[in-house]
C-alpha cells in the first residue's frame, strides 16, 4: 500500500475541494480530541463526523496517527512562516512585543491549530517542542550564559511557560483584549520581571547584555 506522502505527490494539495475535506477532517479531529484521547478516536467515528467516507480518509493518511502527524507539520510550518524574519529584530522592548503581536495574531486567525499547538493535552505532540525550541531561539536571555548554581538560567523557562499559559487564557477569555495590548502588556511583565531577577541575584556573575 503506497504511503500518505506517495499518495499526495498525485493530487494538488492547493486544490480547494482537498483543503476543505481535509479542513473537515482536521477540525472533526479537534472536536473529537475534546472528548477523548487520540488513542480512543477510530477513523470510522472521526469520518461520521466530519461526514466524509473511509476512503477519502485513507486517500489522504495512512491511520489516525499518520494524519496527526502531518497537522502537527503542518501547524510548525504555518507558525514557522508567521516568525519568519523575525529572528535577528527582536533587540529592544518594541520588537520584542511585536514579536508577541504576531504569535496572538496567529492564535486569533487559527485558533484551532493554536489550541493543538500551544497546549499539552494530546499525546505525542511534538510540535509543541518544536515550537518552543523556536521560540527559545529568539526571546531575549535565552542564551545559556548562566551558570549551574544561578537560579536565573529558568528565566526563559518561566518566561515560555508563563507565555503559553496565557494564551491559552487569553483565548478562552473570547480574546477581548486586542493582540497590540496583550502583546505590550507580556513584553512589559517579561522584561521588568527578567530586570527584576538580575537584579536582585547580582551577586552572581553573569555576561549578559541582552535587555
Amino acid at each position: 500500500m503506497p504511503n500518505s506522502d506517495e499518495r499526495l505527490s498525485k493530487v494538488n494539495t492547493n486544490d480547494r475541494r482537498v483543503k476543505r475535506t481535509k479542513k473537515l477532517l482536521r477540525d472533526s479531529l479537534f472536536a473529537l480530541l475534546q472528548k477523548k484521547s487520540i488513542n480512543e478516536i477510530t477513523v470510522t467515528e472521526l469520518t461520521e463526523v466530519a461526514d466524509i467516507n473511509r476512503a477519502t480518509f485513507y486517500f489522504y493518511y495512512t491511520d489516525i496517527f499518520d494524519m496527526l502527524e502531518q497537522i502537527q507539520n503542518e501547524a510548525y510550518e504555518i507558525f514557522e512562516s508567521v516568525l519568519q524574519g523575525t529572528e535577528e529584530s527582536v533587540n529592544s522592548p518594541e520588537a520584542f512585543a511585536n514579536y508577541i503581536k504576531n504569535i496572538l495574531v496567529f492564535c486569533q486567525e487559527n485558533t484551532a491549530i493554536a489550541r493543538f499547538v500551544i497546549t499539552r493535552e494530546y499525546n505525542n505532540n511534538k510540535v509543541l517542542k518544536r515550537i518552543t525550541k523556536l521560540l527559545a531561539k529568539n526571546v531575549p536571555v535565552a542564551k545559556e550564559n548562566y551558570p549551574q548554581e544561578d537560579p536565573r538560567r529558568f528565566i526563559l523557562n518561566f518566561a515560555l511557560n508563563a507565555l503559553t499559559g496565557t494564551v491559552v487564557d487569553w483565548m478562552d477569555d473570547g480574546m477581548v483584549i486586542s493582540p497590540n495590548i496583550m502583546a505590550e502588556f507580556i513584553a512589559d511583565m517579561y522584561i521588568s520581571g527578567s530586570l527584576f531577577a538580575k537584579s536582585k541575584f547580582a551577586s552572581y556573575t553573569s555576561n549578559d547584555d541582552d535587555f
